[in-house]
């Protein structure tokens, strides 16, 4: 059998055990390796993913170490007047040298979905007093509307079908609208509300030229409850996207087309393959270098008042397994 090649950054233990594949190759699964990445082996690892071109990821290096980013190209949201794209960029996502290839993998598409949520907020726009406005966005003053707590509460009564349209009459998804389909109560606790979302020309999202109907299972039938299942609903339909379109090696390894019993035999027959009797001296070198590993995540905690109510609250678990925090 041939071994499939290792990729830049990792090592296989000694003696580590081999996996043999379907296709009749054998390889050494991940959690049998040790990592030791550096900008140049992820920059390698970054051109096997593939997403969209409107989402370029980025790799850079500070003193603090090695960090991913998602650019976002597109159109501004706050300003009226058509303009050419613009980019700007997503946070910073620390990446460790010994974290396994498959979890930096899994970093970037954690990102890519935040990134992408980001956007699907900003695009949300609901008009209030004849002003546009982005009440899921997320850059609200949180300290201010801490201090305004007493307004935000709802206390909505439910609402008509005409009155439910009128409301959605205010609100522009990625230039898109919604109009009541059918308003349906299937028991005592809730109600089927099925719109329909009609595109304009402008429409980007390409999740919303293909899922014209949007169905919410609302318990109580408030515009507020609306608006909160529809944001619901409009984030999962994103992640859907991310999860049907992005690749590694040109595997769309999250997509619902691939099976969920076939992933977990996979994962039966290799995850345990140390267990094997010729593997007990492997074993408990290998369990070393995992605890090993783990030490370095440890958080190193300096005296101070947050420390303090770690610290009780950790106690309240006690005896509490693991690595504890290091307290200096």
């Amino acid at each position: 059998m041939k071994a499939i090649t290792l990729l830049k950054g990792e090592m296989a233990h000694n003696n580590a055990p081999k996996a043999a594949l379907e296709n009749g190759m054998y390889c050494v699964p991940q959690h049998y390796l040790v990592y030791q990445h550096t900008l140049n082996s992820i920059e390698a690892l970054m051109l096997s993913i593939e997403y969209s071109t409107r989402y370029p990821i980025f790799v850079s290096e500070e003193n603090d170490g090695i960090y991913l980013q998602v650019g976002i190209v597109g159109i501004d949201n706050y300003l009226n007047a058509q303009q050419s794209q613009k980019i700007v960029y997503g946070r910073k996502w620390r990446v460790e040298p010994n974290l396994p290839t498959s979890e930096i993998i899994q970093t970037i598409f954690l990102a890519l979905k935040k990134a992408r949520e980001h956007e699907v907020r900003e695009l949300f726009r609901l008009t209030i007093e004849n002003k546009v406005t982005t009440p899921f966005n997320n850059h609200h003053d949180l300290p201010m509307l801490s201090n305004s707590d007493e307004s935000l509460q709802s206390d909505e009564m439910t609402i008509t079908w005409p009155e439910l349209q009128s409301e959605l009459d205010n609100i522009r998804y990625d230039q898109a609208g919604f109009y009541i389909l059918n308003i349906e109560q299937r028991a005592a606790n809730y109600c089927l509300l099925e719109l329909e979302l009609i595109t304009d020309l402008k429409t980007s999202l390409p999740e919303l030229l293909e899922n014209k109907v949007v169905v919410l299972v609302i318990k109580k039938l408030t515009i507020n409850e609306v608006l909160h299942h529809l944001m619901d609903h409009l984030v999962n339909l994103s992640d859907r996207h991310v999860n049907e379109n992005f690749t590694y090696a040109n595997v769309a390894r999250f997509s619902r087309n691939k099976s969920v019993k076939s992933i977990a035999m996979i994962s039966a027959n290799t995850r345990f393959l140390h267990k094997q009797v010729e593997q007990s001296e492997f074993a408990q070198q290998w369990q070393q270098g995992n605890y090993d590993t783990d030490l370095t995540r440890v958080p190193q905690l300096k005296p101070s008042i947050l420390v303090d109510k770690i610290k009780k609250s950790l106690a309240c678990f006690a005896p509490l397994a693991g690595i504890h925090p290091q307290y200096k």
